[in-house]
């Protein structure tokens, strides 16, 4: 069934509307209306292009989105349905952002920025365990997990992340090359599509070369350079890109801010990656609305030039999911790193504080409820605390 872009950007834009709960979430909900309800697309080759996002860096979810609309409508449909999917979630993160920005407002519900960063807790708590538990299944992916918790912990910066999963990424493809093709045929993409896979790569690569160079100290520039940096080197989406964010904005920002917007991204629908336009609206005050789109923009941007790369190489990416395993358990340890600080150092702080991130886990973990009820939750309970005097 083909669709025109206006067609795909109306129905990606009521999914952006009421796509909570994540990542994992925002797959379920794709493969119920497209395969089970509207019948676009076959149950093979749905998993098929889940697959193929799951081993490329960028925000899987959303890359699954863009697929789609590539295949009802082609690129402007890979276009339009990544507009519609990402504007609600990055309009409210930029009202967020102003929010933030106004003083007066933040300085009257600080307890709201506080129930904002125990949510995050619990998140990302839960992220980290079923992470754990999904990627590091034997002695060498635990061991890698741990050694990058450690290493992050102890140097939280960029430099030591892009070699921890430079070097996890090596290790996987010294260690694991052929693991997934061996009694299996794959299929060789054809000339033209091949150069097309080249130039995405390039182009890629060339943005990553950008985003290091153009940084000279503007604020606008660090926007973009943090941003594209970030979006190109995140395995899996979702929450994995937690570590790789702050390690690029906290400093200039100072970590309340930049976890509290962290925490307003769970309680909106849509990827989580438009907390770039929060991050982008706070970061160029005088210019937030510029900011936010230039955020947003440089996170998607490396994720749509490999997602062009993969749909050109299809199968052939196959043999690649296995010399990822390694990668995989890296951003497992980065982001239990960002878990102990300053997730819990920021944001439990008293008894008040301890027990309501208990509370957190509680919902999160124990109970596995939504992002949004957990939001409800929090903001209920740290609102009572705050009117008791307790936070």
């Amino acid at each position: 069934m083909k669709s025109g872009p206006l067609d795909i950007f109306l129905k990606f834009l009521w999914l952006g509307c009421t796509s909570f709960g994540g990542p994992i979430a925002h797959i379920g909900i794709f493969r119920r209306q497209f395969v089970e309800k509207e019948r676009r697309i076959t149950e093979s080759d749905y998993a098929s292009m889940v697959a193929l996002c799951q081993v490329i860096p960028g925000p899987a979810s959303s890359q699954i989105g863009m697929g789609l609309g590539y295949r009802f409508a082609g690129w402007a449909g890979a276009v339009a349905a990544w507009l519609g999917f990402t504007l609600p979630s990055a309009v409210l993160m930029f009202f967020a952002g102003l929010w933030i920005l106004s003083g007066d407002g933040v300085s009257e519900a600080a307890w709201f920025v506080t129930a904002m960063k125990l949510v995050a807790v619990g998140v990302v708590t839960q992220a980290v365990l079923g992470m754990w538990g999904q990627l590091c299944t034997d002695r060498e992916t635990k061991i890698v997990a741990l050694i990058s918790a450690v290493a992050f912990y102890s140097s939280p910066t960029t430099m030591m992340q892009v070699s921890l999963i430079g070097m996890a990424l090596v290790g996987g493809y010294l260690l694991k090359s052929g693991a997934d093709t061996e009694g299996r045929n794959t299929i060789s993409p054809t000339a033209s599509k091949l150069r097309a896979s080249f130039i995405g790569a390039f182009l890629w690569a060339l943005g990553v070369l950008l985003a290091v160079s153009v940084d000279n100290g503007q604020p606008w520039a660090h926007v973009f350079s943090g941003h594209y940096f970030s979006g190109a080197l995140v395995f899996g989406g979702g929450h994995v890109v937690l570590p790789l964010l702050e390690a690029e904005f906290v400093p200039p920002l100072e970590s309340s801010t930049f976890l509290s917007g962290y925490g307003f991204a769970q309680a909106v629908p849509g990827p989580l990656f438009t907390v770039a336009s929060y991050l982008g609206a706070v970061m160029l005050p005088e210019t937030a609305v510029f900011g936010a789109t230039l955020g947003v923009v440089a996170i998607f941007l490396p994720g749509a030039i490999i997602l062009s790369t993969a749909l050109c190489l299809g199968q052939t990416l196959g043999d690649w999911k296995a010399r990822l395993i390694y990668v995989n358990a890296a951003v497992v340890g980065l982001l239990f790193a960002v878990l102990i600080n300053p997730l819990f150092t920021e944001a439990v702080y008293s008894e008040t504080t301890t027990g309501l991130a208990i509370l957190s886990l509680l919902i999160c973990v124990a109970f596995k409820r939504s992002p949004l009820e957990l939001v409800a939750a929090l903001t209920s309970a740290t609102y009572i605390c705050h009117l008791l005097d307790w936070v």
